[in-house]
């Protein structure tokens, strides 16, 4: 029999758990990764949306409707009119979208998302 100090390696348990955690972080990955997508398409629209120079003359109504649109062709489903904010203070218009997504992970822990992304367009 080897003495403790020339034994090496891990456990068939130590296996275990760090193939549980390991399961467990690729599953939680799986169930983010489509979010933080769906985010970056919001965010590349709102920097197509100020790019636009007509974007700043446009009213609030037709700068919402544009955006909605925007979000539907790339299917961007949980972002609604409610979570698009448009202000006007003299020349400059601000639109803020935020919205809060969540993930069902295991029986009644959630994963809870906050997003929060503004663009300001100067009228010219």
């Amino acid at each position: 029999m080897q003495s403790l100090k020339k034994q090496k390696g891990l456990t068939t348990i130590s296996w275990l758990i760090i193939f549980i955690m390991v399961g467990f972080l690729v599953y939680v990955g799986i169930k983010i990764t489509p979010v933080y997508i769906d985010h970056y398409a919001v965010v590349s629209m709102l920097n197509t949306v100020k790019e636009d120079p007509l974007t700043a003359r446009k009213s609030k109504k037709e700068i919402r409707e544009m955006i909605t649109k925007r979000l539907y062709v790339n299917n961007i489903r949980h972002v609604n009119r409610d979570h698009i904010k448009i202000q006007r203070s003299g020349k400059v218009t601000t639109i803020n979208v935020a919205y809060v997504e969540t993930r069902p992970i295991v029986y009644n822990i959630s994963l809870v998302m906050t997003f929060d992304e503004s663009i300001e367009l100067t009228a010219n």
